[in-house]
């Protein structure tokens, strides 16, 4: 009996999602509940399983394209025709509709059988690897091919290929970009060492298809700058401090397997200006003429990755301490760029940190809110500035510098200066955090 496996809703409000790779191959005999395809949708690369079992007598689309929900994927038991595909298959794809024989099938099954060395390959010959793996390995001259994998069936991971970079067989290159959800202060920066020229710049030209990530992006964030009106207040906060807090128990997150950064005591701050002033942790629901305030304070924070920005969230910042919010920090941006994030992980957040770290320039910009927030707080990189210390001696200081871009609908101008001059006396002074959060 013929069955038609239709592309399903992997997500909530999912309307498409794009082929990225192909995990079977026309020919194969998979069993229910097999992985069949990865389908990258709204910043997330997920696996798809199969409800049927049987022989594969046609793949509908090529990797790479765009389906969408309730479109065929995969004929079982059939002739190869897609005969049970339903009329409303994908027009622009032609493959999908007309009949057409087994040997012209969308996945080229001609493609050169190649060496495997740890990794696994999908249907049309190439490596498991996230776009970012990829574009990582590219930039430091890795070949993909040497790298052994330890991801789930086959997959070569982020860690994989830095793993491989830094083994004594490999070429020394360049170590990876930071995630953006760590800010970077000019006294940390790495010591001097020997500099190999960089390669030149790719010269780009021409048209390019958007990315299934970049399209995200690109229509969420329209979309929330003409229908909130922004403002953006910018302060600075001398931190010294917090930086003093965060050295000495630096080492012991370390020995734990994670890194303190300053985010986590960022996020504790907003946290904290949140249960005072709850309109920092809200929305404004347009269409029903109400303001939702959120029980509890998810704080999101950006990750900047070569497949584009992701913003996972920590819940319930409010209960958790210090530590408990760094180390989930830290892990979340790491599994954010090698492409490992969970769905729920990505939604529910109410208020959002971005940090602009070592790329910042006077240190202030004007971030855009996310989706069902008020607010977003962005930070730049802990510089070195002349102060007037308690004494009114002139000194040199830390300063950290402060955007909170909010929904003017629902925050005034005062009520903002209030969020940042709570936001400014949780971050100068650690002590007061630690008796108020």
């Amino acid at each position: 009996m013929t069955e038609i496996f239709k592309m399903p809703d992997i997500g909530e409000g999912m309307a498409e999602g794009e082929i990225a790779n192909w995990l079977v191959k026309v020919g194969d005999t998979i069993k229910e509940e097999d992985v069949v395809a990865e389908v990258q949708n709204d910043k997330l690369l997920q696996e798809i399983l199969s409800p049927y079992g049987g022989k594969i007598t046609k793949l509908f689309v090529e990797a790479g394209t765009v389906v969408k929900v309730g479109e065929p994927l995969i004929e079982f038991d059939g002739d190869g025709s897609g005969a049970g595909a339903e009329s409303e298959a994908p027009k622009e794809t032609p493959a999908s509709t007309e009949p057409e024989p087994e040997s012209s099938a969308p996945v080229d099954q001609t493609a050169p059988e190649v060496t495997k060395v740890g990794a696994e390959y999908t249907s049309n010959g190439q490596l498991l690897a996230m776009p970012s793996v990829r574009e990582y390995a590219r930039k430091n001259d890795i070949d993909l091919t040497q790298v052994p994998a330890t991801g789930r069936h086959g997959h070569i991971t982020m860690a994989d290929v830095e793993n491989f970079k830094a083994s004594p067989a490999s070429a020394p290159t360049a170590s990876p970009a930071p995630a953006a959800s760590v800010p970077e202060t000019e006294s940390e920066k790495a010591p001097s060492a020997p500099v190999t020229p960089a390669a030149p710049a790719e010269v780009k030209a021409g048209r390019v298809p958007l990315s299934p990530v970049r399209k995200v992006i690109a229509k969420t964030l329209t979309n929330q700058v003409q229908t909130i009106p922004h403002v953006t207040i910018m302060d600075e906060v001398e931190v010294s401090k917090l930086m003093d807090l965060r050295n000495q128990f630096k080492e012991q997150a370390k020995q734990k397997g994670y890194k303190l950064t300053y985010m986590p005591f960022i996020a504790k701050a907003l946290a904290g200006a949140a249960h005072k002033y709850p309109e920092l942790s809200a929305m404004v629901d347009i269409e029903k003429q109400e303001i939702v305030y959120y029980e509890d304070t998810n704080v999101s924070f950006a990750v900047d990755t070569d497949n584009g920005l992701f913003v996972p969230n920590v819940k319930n910042v409010k209960s958790k301490s210090i530590m408990e919010v760094a180390q989930e920090i830290d892990d979340m941006a790491i599994r954010g760029r090698a492409g490992d994030l969970k769905p729920n992980e990505l939604k529910g957040g109410t208020v959002t940190i971005t940090n602009i770290g070592s790329e910042s320039g006077s240190g202030f910009f004007t971030p855009i809110i996310n989706p069902g927030e008020s607010a977003i707080l962005g930070i730049g990189r802990i510089r070195k500035t002349p102060v007037v210390n308690e004494d009114g001696e002139l000194a040199v200081g830390n300063t950290l510098k402060l955007s909170l871009s909010f929904d003017h609908r629902l925050i005034d101008g005062a009520l903002a200066q209030k969020i940042m001059n709570e936001l400014k006396a949780l971050l100068s002074n650690p002590a007061y955090m630690l008796m108020e959060v």
